[in-house]
């Protein structure tokens, strides 16, 4: 039985008129949907190993703990939460072609640790080639954008090209009535296989452009768990205390994280090329705690992935099988980390989007972004979804005797769900509650 990760990213830009009402597109060309990708010329490209150094693999999972740590901060303790670096960078990535200025430089920092778009490009383009290219677990990455077909705005071509080329995005005009919410909902859906069927209910007169990311994995576990590794009835302590029973997995690994206030483990899907990743923090040490002083400290989330420890003993774990929902609205928490310029309505300069169709001026600046988060690990494999809508407003050798290391996630845990080429992380998150 095939197990299902899925991504989805929504990047929906709504634009706003400044001084002057929206136009109704009642009238206009109904519900048709116009796909004018042919008309879009991409330019060639190409990347090698070099795209994706250690230096840039550093700073994406530098920005991945450190998006992680922020959500912590901004939702407190306690929580179940989820959150999908991959995703919003893929959002981002396709959105820092249409930014300017101080806007790009603040997105870049904080998105995608001080790479610069001129290199966020290839680097997205090389990991989902990498991603599609795996024989023994299926992905689809897919990505659109979608304009308001008024006549008022125009894409920029140069954005729509960039968007094309290293995106391999569809470029689709529409009328952004109900049939387009239809259309989008519908796209979302064929995309993601299933798993995710819709990401609108509607469009409000400011929305003139949607910019979508969506990823979907297949994968199985590479060693399948046996009868006799399903342990039902255990006990796991949640954060305020109370105890939950659960169905426990237990399983024997290669190899282990040390993190120095925490150990963790990585169990491998088919093929070897991604990977779950549990991380228990030592006694005492709240997940907030734990991923504070990994943000802190400087570990590098990714090369402890790239580069786990041994032991002559076995690493004996056990995980439980679990399912957890989140939502979050990011705007503070990404306000929060430096990135205030691009929700400026005065100073953001997103101008590369769009641009009028005649004479006259506007601003364009993000009005919010909301992550939503699904994922169930079980006995078969993982199954993992991710929303994530930003918008966008607009005025115009050791003994024989050493004992076995033991893993048990019974008590609050991180986890990841990691592409081993890279050690970053798909999917990042922790348990606090069962």
């Amino acid at each position: 039985m095939k197990k299902r990760i899925i991504a989805a990213l929504l990047a929906g830009i709504m634009m706003a008129g400044c001084g002057q009402e929206a136009v109704s597109q009642s009238g206009l060309i109904d519900s048709e949907t116009v796909n004018i990708s042919e008309s879009v010329k991409p330019f060639e490209v190409s990347y090698t190993e070099n795209d994706l150094n250690e230096e840039w693999i550093s700073a994406l999972s530098g920005s991945s703990v450190s998006i992680f740590e922020n959500v912590l901060e901004e939702e407190g303790e306690g929580k179940n939460i989820l959150v999908s670096p991959t995703s919003v960078m893929m959002a981002f990535g396709m959105l820092e072609n249409g930014a300017r200025g101080e806007t790009l430089s603040q997105i870049e920092t904080v998105i995608n640790g001080g790479v610069p778009v001129q290199q966020m490009n290839p680097i997205m383009y090389a990991m989902a080639d990498h991603f599609e290219s795996s024989e023994d677990v299926k992905w689809n990455v897919a990505n659109s954008v979608w304009a308001r077909n008024d006549g008022t705005l125009q894409i920029v071509p140069e954005f729509a090209q960039a968007a094309k080329s290293w995106y391999d995005a569809d470029v689709w005009m529409a009328a952004f009535d109900e049939g387009t919410v239809r259309d989008i909902n519908g796209w979302v859906n064929d995309e993601t296989r299933g798993m995710i069927d819709s990401i609108i209910n509607d469009i409000s007169d400011e929305t003139v452009m949607y910019l979508i990311n969506a990823m979907a994995f297949e994968g199985e576990w590479l060693n399948e768990y046996e009868t006799e590794d399903i342990i039902e009835e255990f006990t796991f302590t949640n954060f305020d205390g109370s105890s939950s029973e659960v169905t426990m997995l237990r399983s024997t690994e290669a190899s282990y994280l040390d993190f120095g206030n925490g150990l963790g483990f990585i169990r491998p899907y088919k093929g070897g090329d991604y990977s779950f990743v549990g991380i228990l923090p030592d006694e005492g040490v709240t997940v907030n705690d734990f991923i504070a002083s990994l943000s802190e400290n400087g570990t590098d989330f990714s090369e402890a992935v790239r580069n786990p420890r041994y032991h002559d003993a076995d690493i004996i774990v056990m995980m439980p099988e679990f399912s957890s929902e989140y939502s979050l609205e990011m705007s503070d928490v990404l306000k929060g980390m430096g990135m205030e310029l691009p929700f400026s309505r005065t100073e953001a300069d997103l101008s590369g989007l769009l641009r009028p169709a005649g004479d006259g001026d506007f601003d364009i600046w993000i009005s919010k972004v909301i992550h939503k988060t699904f994922i169930e690990v079980n006995r078969e494999g993982t199954r993992a979804a991710a929303v994530t809508a930003i918008g966008v407003d607009t005025c115009s050798a050791v003994p024989d005797f050493t004992p076995p290391i033991y893993i048990t996630l019974d008590r609050p845990y991180v986890y990841a769900i990691v592409d081993n080429a890279t050690g970053l992380p798909v999917f990042l998150g922790c348990v606090n509650q069962l």
